[in-house]
């Protein structure tokens, strides 16, 4: 009996080695799991619980810039507790960039950041810094008002500014015309980095301009975006490519 005994406890040994080991694995994976928070939620699409803005308001547009800082516009009034009026930069953990504080009257729909790190924005807003500017400004890289750019008088809100590899900057919205031409809802400028912005010849679109493409791409041939407002006061999606 004890012959035969120990043949059993013989052959199953090698198996209950290996429980062993699988054992000692899963406590040593617990072990470090617990120890290590983000390994257990670095799944795609999980929440980043270290970046924790806390902004009072709507955000409508976020551009992230070559050194990982963010900008961050819409309707707030506050970043952090601290006050942040329309636009704000967040340095690349989400806490606020206390050195970027612009100071803009209304909404901020758009970001359009240039090669030199001066930062066009587009949206309802007819003061920046508490000078003149009607929906379209730049901005330097620290956040004061840019009044070496000539920004041509638009007259209705801007939803988004691009700016193209060659500089020139697109421009979409509800307006009718650009510095008293007139243009409808689709724009280009000229002289990004000039004191003299000029408007160019742009394709006629029958309704609101809502998005346009980001740059690295061939624009030549442009896509956009727009709103349809029926009479019934639906809204309605539309998309058409347009030539430039």
């Amino acid at each position: 009996m004890a012959s035969i005994l120990s043949g059993i406890t013989t052959r199953h040994q090698p198996d209950a080695i290996n429980g062993k080991r699988w054992r000692v694995l899963l406590i040593a994976l617990s072990v470090v799991m617990a120890l290590s928070p983000a390994v257990a939620v670095a799944t795609p699409g999980g929440l980043d619980d270290t970046f924790a803005p806390d902004v009072n308001s709507y955000v409508y547009s976020v551009a992230v810039q070559d050194d990982g800082k963010i900008l961050i516009g819409g309707d707030f009034t506050a970043v952090g507790g601290v006050a942040r009026n329309k636009v704000a930069r967040l340095n690349a953990d989400g806490t606020l960039d206390d050195t970027f504080a612009p100071d803009v009257n209304n909404y901020v729909y758009s970001f359009g950041v240039q090669d030199d790190g001066k930062i066009l924005i587009g949206g309802v807003f007819d003061t920046v810094g508490g000078e003149t500017r009607n929906y379209l400004a730049r901005l330097n890289a620290d956040g004061t008002l840019d009044d070496t750019f000539a920004a041509p008088n638009v007259n209705d809100y801007i939803y988004s500014v691009v700016v193209q590899d060659d500089g020139k900057i697109l421009i979409g919205g509800i307006f009718d015309t650009v510095g008293g031409e007139t243009r409808n809802y689709l724009a280009r400028l000229l002289g990004t980095t000039t004191t003299t912005t000029t408007t160019v010849a742009s394709p006629t679109t029958t309704a609101p301009v809502g998005s346009l493409p980001e740059t690295g791409r061939d624009m030549s041939r442009v896509g956009v975006v727009g709103l349809l407002c029926a009479v019934t006061g639906m809204v309605f999606l539309w998309r058409r490519r347009v030539n430039l």
